[in-house]
């Protein structure tokens, strides 16, 4: 099969110049892997009006470029007009950015020797964003007549919709004929042909347009009914592929990076050396929450951040900052956006109902407030006022106590109501932290419930968007992981799920199997270099099926 040596991946986001979400994590994290495997990897994103010192500036036409080198890897940061607006997703300014984004990219293409650049292999364009940015490159290409296979890579399902109103927007000629695989057959058709096909629907035209795409777990490929096949047509399935994403968590690293930290501070505290994960999780309850240094929480943008100043009371203290606990005990997290898919609501109903059964169990929510979110933002506070000995809502980043918060806990929430992939399931398994989790999409394969693994489990599965199986799921893992810590027997007497506790009585040290269990499988299945050397496989396939496309 061909190679790919050459390959530039669009995205609208990725750290470490502008990230929101998961997204942010995927393109250079693959693209960094890529780079060790010998591939040249640029990723192409807007600016977003962020301040750099650039390794080069230069101009074309309409677009000012950045470049940077980051571990390995080239990127070109496009500017100009309102790619220099902050405000990664505003809505006011969103399908604008789009919209440049792809004529700076076809400006990219046609003049790429002004640019210094080659020309390359594969184009990877990540989520709807990019999906005129595909069309863009794909006229320019067959325009100048150069053979680059496209990939277009579905994170998470969005449904946008796509009019010819918008496409003429955007410049592209609706009456360009150009060439697609569908259905097994190569055949020409004008952009408007291929808009009907797609029946309107973005990701299904980017799909189209590709000569392969992918998405993040099988589940949410072919088994999740909101899923991609179930969404856009299974007369797409032949096109398809999976590429996983992966974690640079590993449980020694993220300890080391703990300890860097926080380490006089345990000292002082009595803890010994290393800590016990008891000791972390008592420091981060009582201790480490206090002294949040200042500028912690961060909330990026400022009207949210004004908006949920308005309304902090205690716990919550002025600046979004929090009171420690007063009292220890087992300590569930979450992490994640402040978002409808996320299930936060689902959480916030079912902690009144762990508190029945275990009222000295902790929950510490650390939690990315973006726009569409008041409700559940709102819901939080109210929580955390109700429910003072138990929960701490920290809205925004907190970096002085992300890592601790996942060596310190007992167990992560991920009640997603639907979730493609579940980078937030990987980290805290990384970290030794079993999940309860909802049994969709890329949870459903990344989570081993241990009902039925055993010792090999990682956590227990829940349906989704049901505050009453989530409930009775948190108490029973709890009980189980506190078993273990404390070595008291009886506790499993107290787990309500009758195969859980079987198991749990058949071995006394389930809890800190567990752990090992979780930490043992991403490092066996998630990493980022699998990842890679999957997305190897699907460039070494698309360029067989470019072949095809343009014979």
């Amino acid at each position: 099969m061909s190679k790919a040596r050459e390959v530039w991946m669009v995205t609208f986001e990725s750290k470490p110049y502008v990230k929101v979400g998961g997204l942010g994590e995927v393109p250079p994290n693959l693209a960094v892997e890529l780079a060790s495997l010998g591939v040249n990897v640029t990723i192409v994103m807007p600016r977003h009006g962020i301040e750099l010192d650039c390794d080069e500036e230069f101009r074309l036409t309409h677009t000012s470029i950045c470049a940077k080198v980051w571990r390995g890897v080239r990127f070109l940061l496009l500017g100009g007009g309102v790619l220099d607006k902050p405000g990664v997703y505003d809505p006011a300014t969103m399908f604008d950015k789009v919209v440049k984004l792809a004529q700076g990219l076809r400006e990219l293409i046609l003049r790429h020797e002004d640019a210094g650049l080659r020309l390359p292999d594969v184009i990877h364009f990540h989520d709807w964003h990019s999906v005129y940015s595909l069309l863009h490159a794909k006229l320019a290409l067959e325009e100048i007549g150069v053979r680059t296979a496209l990939v277009y890579h579905i994170h998470l399902l969005t449904r946008e919709r796509v009019t010819e109103d918008q496409l003429r927007s955007a410049g592209i000629d609706l009456s360009a004929e150009h060439r697609i695989v569908f259905r097994g057959k190569a055949q020409r058709v004008t952009v408007s042909e291929a808009l009907q096909m797609s029946r309107g629907f973005a990701e299904r035209l980017g799909s189209i347009e590709s000569d392969v795409f992918v998405t993040v777990s099988e589940s949410y490929l072919k088994v999740d009914r909101d899923g991609v096949l179930n969404t856009l047509g299974w007369d797409l399935e032949e096109k398809s592929a999976v590429v996983y994403n992966g974690t640079d968590w590993e449980y020694s690293k993220v300890l080391k990076e703990v300890l860097d930290r926080h380490e006089p501070a345990l000292e002082k505290e009595g803890a010994g050396t290393p800590p016990s994960r008891s000791e972390l999780r008592r420091y981060l309850l009582l201790r480490a929450l206090a002294d949040m240094p200042p500028g912690e929480p961060k909330v990026p943008d400022p009207r949210i951040r004004a908006w949920l100043e308005e309304r902090y009371a205690p716990p919550f203290l002025p600046d979004g900052r929090v009171e420690p606990f007063r009292t220890d005990g087992p300590l569930a997290i979450m992490t994640g956006r402040v978002a409808r898919q996320k299930g936060v609501d689902v959480l916030a109903d079912a902690v009144p109902h762990v508190l029945r059964k275990l009222g000295g169990a902790k929950f510490l929510l650390l939690l990315l407030p973006v726009w569409g979110g008041e409700e559940y933002f709102q819901q939080l506070i109210d929580l955390a006022r109700d429910y003072p000995e138990n929960v701490r809502v920290i809205f925004g980043v907190a970096p002085s106590i992300y890592k601790l918060a996942h060596v310190a806990a007992d167990l992560s929430v991920v009640p997603s109501r639907w979730e493609p992939f579940g980078i937030a399931a990987l980290e805290a398994m990384a970290s030794g932290t079993p999940v309860v989790a909802s049994e969709v999409g890329g949870l459903r394969e990344i989570v081993l419930d241990v009902r039925k693994h055993g010792a090999a489990g990682t956590g227990l599965h829940v349906p989704p968007d049901d505050p009453y199986e989530l409930a009775w799921a948190i108490t029973d893992l709890l009980l189980l992981m506190e078993a273990t810590n404390s070595r008291n027997i009886r506790l499993v007497e107290e787990i309500g799920d009758e195969k859980l506790r079987k198991r749990a009585y058949g071995d006394p040290l389930l809890g800190e199997k567990v752990r090992k269990a979780c930490m043992r499988r991403v490092r066996d299945e998630f990493s980022w270099e699998k990842s890679a050397r999957r997305a190897l496989e699907v460039y070494a396939r698309a360029i067989n099926a470019m072949e095809l496309r343009l014979p």
